[in-house]
Parts: structure tokens; C-alpha cells; sequence
């Protein structure tokens, strides 16, 4: 009795099983297409059946961070996302609009003959400031070794942005509270705003000079001294 009861119950279950209608994980239907979000693209299309195509067919909705501005360039668009501060886009696109406008108020200042483009200034700042090697810890028999190894086009490219942020956020040296509270009586010199340093160090990093540059040199340094432990990479 209690073994044709166990069987009934697992063909009961099997039955259920089966007849659960499997529900969609993917909030668009198939026939909604991704939209058009680089402007080159676009402008390829107009005029095209492709183009009219596309007015007809329904359209997911556009991601958050998609604009058709300077801020859609993908490297500028990673470097707003880390000059913001607590993952705050807005605060992030008011620091990118002042360093645009102080970049371009200082080449404009310079006179002919100067390139006065912010985002081909940024880019090429980030060009060379990142670096083109990485040093890796490997442990070979307890010793632990900085072992120079090739990088990917994407962490070099994060590497020279992190360091041009850095460079700019730590150069200020802003008077805290605790040194105002230690000398009341002394004057505070202005605060040095983080848009302001930004800018500078990214004119900088675009004439080949600054600290992000001078520390791509030295960690450029570093692999060139530990390039006798290359051969420790294999055992990582």
C-alpha cells in the first residue's frame, strides 16, 4: 500500500512538472530591437530602408548613461564614472563640464596654433600617462618577486586614468579641519577645488610632464631593474 502510494505521488509530481508553463526571464519581447546609440551610426543609416525600418520597428529603452554628447566617447565616459564620487553620476558630469571649461579657457589663453579640443586633450593625456607593462607578485620558494608581465589594453588604459585622478586629488593638499582646530588663529589658505587639479594635470599629462607621467616613468623603471625575474612568470 504505502509503496503504490509513493508511486502515485512521484507521477503526481512528475505530471505537475511537466505541465508548468516556463515564464520569460527577458523583459523586452523578441521582436523590440536594441536602439541606435552612436551618432556615426546614425547618421551612416539616414536615408536608408534601414533607417525607415528602424522608425517602425518598437525599441527597448535606451540605457541611463546614453547621450549623444562629448560624455558618450567610451575612455571619457569610464573616466567620468571615476572622478565621481560615491557613484554619483551627477556630481561626476559637473566636475567633467568645469574641468572641460577650465581646459579650454587655458588653451585659448595660449594663442594660435594650440589644440583647444578638451576630449582630444583628455584622451591624449590618458595616452600617455598609462602604461604599457604590469608587475605581478609571484612567490617562488617563500620569496615573494615584482615580476614584470604584458597588460591588456583595458587595465592600461584604467591604470593611466587612475593615476592622472589620483595625482590630481592628492596634489591639492587642502587644509583639514583638525590643523584649523590646532591654529584658530592662523589664516586658511584657499581650497584648491578637485576640477581645478584635474585640470591641470591632465594639461600636463598631455604635454608629457606632471606626476601621473613621472610615475608611469618610474613604475617603467621597476619592470626595466626586475626584467631578470620575467622568467618567474611562468610558475604563476
Amino acid at each position: 500500500m504505502i509503496k503504490c502510494l509513493s508511486i502515485g505521488r512521484s507521477l503526481l509530481l512528475r505530471a505537475s512538472a511537466q505541465s508548468v508553463v516556463p515564464f520569460r526571464t527577458v523583459m523586452w519581447p523578441e521582436r523590440f530591437e536594441d536602439p541606435i546609440s552612436d551618432m556615426k551610426e546614425l547618421k551612416r543609416i539616414k536615408g536608408s530602408t534601414e533607417y525607415q525600418r528602424k522608425v517602425a520597428v518598437p525599441l527597448k529603452a535606451a540605457l541611463k548613461d546614453v547621450s549623444f554628447a562629448y560624455f558618450q566617447d567610451p575612455l571619457l565616459l569610464k573616466f567620468t564614472k571615476m572622478v565621481q564620487l560615491h557613484s554619483d553620476g551627477l556630481r561626476g558630469e559637473m566636475i567633467m563640464l568645469k574641468t572641460y571649461e577650465i581646459i579650454k579657457s587655458i588653451q585659448l589663453k595660449k594663442g594660435k596654433g594650440v589644440e583647444t579640443d578638451p576630449s582630444i586633450i583628455i584622451k591624449q593625456a590618458i595616452e600617455n600617462a598609462r602604461p604599457y607593462l604590469i608587475l605581478e607578485k609571484v612567490r617562488v620558494g617563500g620569496v615573494q618577486y615584482r615580476v614584470p608581465a604584458p597588460i591588456t589594453e583595458t587595465r592600461s588604459y584604467f591604470e593611466g586614468m587612475r593615476w592622472i585622478h589620483h595625482s590630481a586629488r592628492d596634489e591639492r593638499g587642502n587644509p583639514r579641519w583638525i590643523a584649523r582646530k590646532k591654529n584658530p588663529d592662523e589664516p586658511v589658505r584657499p581650497s584648491i577645488m578637485i576640477w581645478e587639479a584635474l585640470a591641470k594635470e591632465i594639461i600636463d599629462a598631455y604635454n608629457n610632464t606632471g606626476r601621473a607621467v613621472a610615475k608611469k616613468i618610474e613604475y617603467h623603471r621597476i619592470c626595466d631593474q626586475n626584467r631578470a625575474y620575467a622568467h618567474y612568470r611562468r610558475t604563476k
